[in-house]
């Protein structure tokens, strides 16, 4: 994967490595795998396998900037990667970008990730809307985070969903692990700052106790990357 790198640096939650996400899965790409891998993505769809392996890479990568050599990154019964109990760690991916977030394991603390691609600016009102996930609004927002939008102009705005959207999607992968359930959009709400954290508020549907939560976002090529990071208190 000559040229596959597009960023690697460290975040505040974690070593984040970023892969380019070839058209086609070469040997050259195959080899940074280890057998278990491959064999699991011999089996994946040729539209997904690409960003499936690209992910494994980033996610292995990442963890070697650590110091810490894996075995097999597998997907777990949730779909995450599964992991050996003194590190965590995440993927996220999208048309043409993978990620890897990795970090030491502190206790009872998770981390997430996630990216998504930014429409273009200059494209028109019609256009943004084109590019948004149908419904994404009022399926992402609190009433809340809808009521602060709301004078927002159209195009901001759309970036401002997916920029909630995104950091919701880390903090659930964040938090998952540690109450093993399906978290819902309308369970927290976002207030993102242009320091690149943001606020979050939990009102989890169920008793499971009280988290703390952080979250981060960046622009990057085109893409917000967002990070979380989620601790049992």
């Amino acid at each position: 994967m000559d040229g596959a790198f597009a960023f690697r640096f460290d975040l505040v939650h974690g070593r984040c490595v970023g892969i380019r996400i070839p058209s086609e899965i070469d040997d050259q790409a195959l080899r940074l795998l280890v057998s278990e891998e491959r064999s699991f993505a011999s089996e994946l769809s040729p539209a997904r396998r690409p960003s499936w392996v690209a992910g494994r890479i980033a996610l292995r990568l990442a963890f070697r900037d650590l110091g810490v050599e894996l075995g097999p990154i597998l997907p777990n019964k949730h779909g995450a990667p599964a992991l050996p109990s003194d590190v965590v760690g995440s993927i996220s991916h999208k048309r043409t970008l993978a990620v890897g977030l990795a970090a030491r394991a502190q206790a009872q603390t998770h981390i997430g990730v996630d990216i998504e691609d930014i429409p273009a600016i200059n494209t028109s009102v019609d256009e943004a809307r084109a590019q948004a996930r149908p419904d994404i609004r009022t399926r992402v927002l609190t009433k809340d985070e809808l009521a602060r939008l709301e004078n927002v102009p159209e195009q901001e705005r759309q970036r401002m969903v997916l920029l909630h959207f995104s950091l919701k999607e880390s903090l659930y992968k964040a938090i998952n692990p540690l109450v093993t359930r399906h978290v819902a959009f309308h369970e927290a709400s976002m207030t993102p700052l242009s320091d690149g954290t943001a606020r979050v508020a939990l009102t989890l549907a169920e008793d499971q106790g009280a988290f703390s939560a952080e979250c981060t976002w960046t622009e990057i090529q085109n893409h917000f990357l967002t990070t979380a990071k989620v601790r049992r208190e």
